[in-house]
């Protein structure tokens, strides 16, 4: 009778370890499901021999970005993968040519609303010296549903594991 009783009581609490672990992977998850406002963004990207400044932009999917371009030196090229956008910057001067979609325009800004989550390499696409090829940045769109998802699965395996080694019947355990 204590047996069965020790037993039930057992279940009961794997199967409380066991739905507090999904509670905190639901709420984990819906933490940074959370969707934002779109943002503006006014972006100075700033080419020279052999960098772009900033290396890396970060924004959240559904932002604008105004991106206004200056070259330091000779005339460089912007290439953003995945967005069929190539931008020729001269430099001293405001105005860029801007190429997309088969369409070419002198524009002092491009505007791109980042609508795909991902990381994009923008490159230099002139040829501009010997470390041409090495001329690149990235544009990174959040959020980043894998870090929230692997958190989300690491909380849980430890809320198992804690679970299982506190469950044990005494004839189980070690030593």
């Amino acid at each position: 009778m204590q047996a069965q009783a020790g037993e039930s009581r057992r279940r009961g609490a794997i199967w409380g370890m066991g739905a507090l672990g999904i509670l905190a992977i639901i709420g984990i998850g819906a933490a940074g499901a959370g969707t934002h406002a779109p943002r503006e963004h006014e972006i100075r990207v700033t080419a020279g021999r052999y960098f772009f400044e900033p290396a890396v932009i970060r924004v959240q999917r559904g932002d604008t970005l105004m991106l206004r371009f200056a070259a330091t030196d000779v005339v460089h090229g912007f290439y953003l993968e995945g967005h069929d956008l190539d931008v020729t910057i001269p430099p001293l001067s405001r105005q860029v040519e801007a190429k997309r979609a088969g369409a070419t325009e002198l524009v002092e800004e491009v505007v791109l609303v980042a609508e795909r989550s991902g990381k994009f390499r923008y490159r230099c696409s002139k040829p501009c010296g010997a470390m041409h090829p090495f001329m690149v940045g990235e544009l990174v769109v959040g959020p980043n549903h894998l870090f929230r998802a692997s958190a989300a699965s690491a909380i849980g395996l430890l809320l198992g594991g804690l679970a299982w080694v506190r469950l044990r019947s005494p004839e189980e355990r070690p030593g």
